[in-house]
């Protein structure tokens, strides 16, 4: 007969779901806010376009997330496991499968934007830039869908993840974590990638160092991303403890939702430069969103490079988009009386030859 002194020591029983779900709804809160301007700067510049269409998906993606992992707090998801019933330990458990592929998936579809977004304005002869943004596209979808299927085929039945007792065939745990390994290795050298890319050609743009420099530090805040992945890595190691498996997965969830986050504010800062410049700088001629951004001896090809987010001019649907708040000139001729004002629209081509021997 075992003595009271003999028994094993239980940890508190803490219930850390109220955290987590006050985490993921803030979060997800300021991913569909910064979502909304996007939207809406591009709208107004009439530059809507797929890297948008993917922020949107990933934001999506974030908030159905955000349910599943709410829905398993409340079911105690974020206790200790010995101090839930059976019926509570197989919801939670279950649950925390379900909200996984979700989460992993935001990640591809939330890089592709930042890749697509770079790909509207590095221009047509950058041939290795172009095709490694591609690369990186295709790439981090097929990794992130095999670590979609992979979370549920580890198991045969899949229900054997979260119903114990049942007779199924299961791999070893650490090939799971193997491959999230793998995986967040993959989306860290993607975000390095996506982030550094753009400085190899925003120096070549016809733009005094204050600015280059701006645009590489906007451009490069996926750094930021690759750095909270990093520390999620950390914690992977924690999948494998699936005697207190509610638990350990705590700290993953935290880091995950961080991680998206700081994906999707990143993602989304650059294309609202308009809005900055319009409503706090109140730069009426601001670059962004009236002029091309064109290299510094670049050659006729890359005359429709723009800043991103920013229509190209040479478009004539978009030709008169790129500006917030251009005057009309219509309106101005109606408010001016013509007796006061006259209003010429004049356009002056000078020619001039660029050799004294040139006939």
């Amino acid at each position: 007969m075992s003595s009271p002194g003999n028994q094993p020591q239980l940890p508190p029983d803490q219930d850390r779901g109220p955290a987590l779900e006050a985490l993921y709804w803030t979060l997800s809160a300021f991913s569909i806010l910064l979502l909304s301007l996007r939207l809406y700067a591009r709208t107004r510049i009439g530059a809507l376009g797929w890297d948008d269409w993917m922020m949107l998906i990933t934001v999506v993606l974030f908030v159905v997330a955000t349910c599943f992992v709410t829905y398993m707090a409340s079911i105690g998801g974020a206790r200790h496991i010995f101090y839930l019933d059976d019926e509570q330990r197989q919801e939670a458990i279950k649950w925390s499968w379900i909200a996984q592929p979700w989460a992993i998936f935001l990640f591809a579809t939330g890089k592709a934007s930042v890749a697509i977004l770079t790909l509207r304005f590095i221009g047509r002869n950058t041939f290795w830039r172009k095709y490694t943004l591609y690369f990186i596209i295709v790439t981090i979808f097929i990794i992130n869908s095999l670590g979609c299927i992979f979370t549920f085929v580890q198991c045969d039945p899949p229900r054997a993840l979260w119903t114990a007792g049942i007779p199924a065939k299961c791999w070893d745990p650490k090939v799971q974590t193997n491959f999230n390994y793998f995986l967040a290795a993959w989306n860290i050298g993607c975000d390095i990638v996506l982030a550094l890319l753009p400085a190899s050609f925003i120096s070549k743009l016809n733009l005094d160092f204050r600015r280059k420099l701006a645009l590489c530090v906007l451009l490069g805040l996926g750094l930021f991303d690759a750095v909270f992945s990093g520390i999620k890595v950390k914690f992977l190691i924690d999948l494998t403890a699936r005697a207190d498996f509610t638990w350990s997965l705590f700290d993953v969830q935290v880091w995950t939702a961080i991680e998206a986050f700081v994906m999707i504010a990143c993602g989304s800062l650059p294309p609202l430069q308009p809005l900055w410049d319009r409503f706090v700088t109140h730069k009426r001629d601001a670059s962004y969103g009236r002029t091309p951004l064109k290299y510094s001896g670049g050659s006729s090809k890359n005359s429709d490079r723009v800043w991103p987010g920013v229509p190209s001019l040479n478009s004539s649907h978009n030709r008169n988009q790129y500006a917030f708040d251009t005057p009309d000139v219509s309106q101005l001729e109606h408010e001016m009386p013509s007796s006061r004002y006259t209003i010429h629209r004049t356009t002056d081509v000078k020619v001039e030859r660029s050799h004294p021997d040139m006939v």
